[in-house]
């Protein structure tokens, strides 16, 4: 009788599901949000001048891609790589795009208030 909670403690913690750490190469969450809220504000000018003409917004977003991965301190590489590793992980990248929404909203919010 005394070997049944033993038991059922290791089937327990056998059915829990493992916490995995980033690997080192992805970059951090709050790295990542501040980066995809960049990149999303970048696309966004993107589509408003592409009426005006779609070279020199391709150009402009490449430039403003650029200048986000220096500001940054990161490659195009490191970027893409870490999208596609919170793309396999669809709760995590969810949670990482409501933060990225919520920081666009907030800052909306105050360029409306001025």
């Amino acid at each position: 009788m005394k070997i049944f909670p033993l038991l059922l403690s290791i089937l327990l913690l056998a059915c829990s599901a493992p916490e995995t750490e980033v690997p080192n190469d992805i970059l951090s969450e709050a790295v990542f949000i501040n980066i995809l809220k960049e990149v999303h504000l970048a696309e966004a000018k993107f589509e408003l001048h592409k009426t005006k003409g779609m070279e020199n917004a391709k150009k402009e977003l490449a430039s403003n891609y650029a200048t986000i991965y220096k500001k940054s301190r990161i490659t195009a590489e490191d970027f893409e790589k870490t999208l596609q590793y919170y793309a396999e992980k669809p709760e995590k990248l969810e949670q990482i795009y409501a933060s990225v929404l919520e920081q666009i909203s907030k800052e909306r919010t105050t360029l409306n208030q001025q």
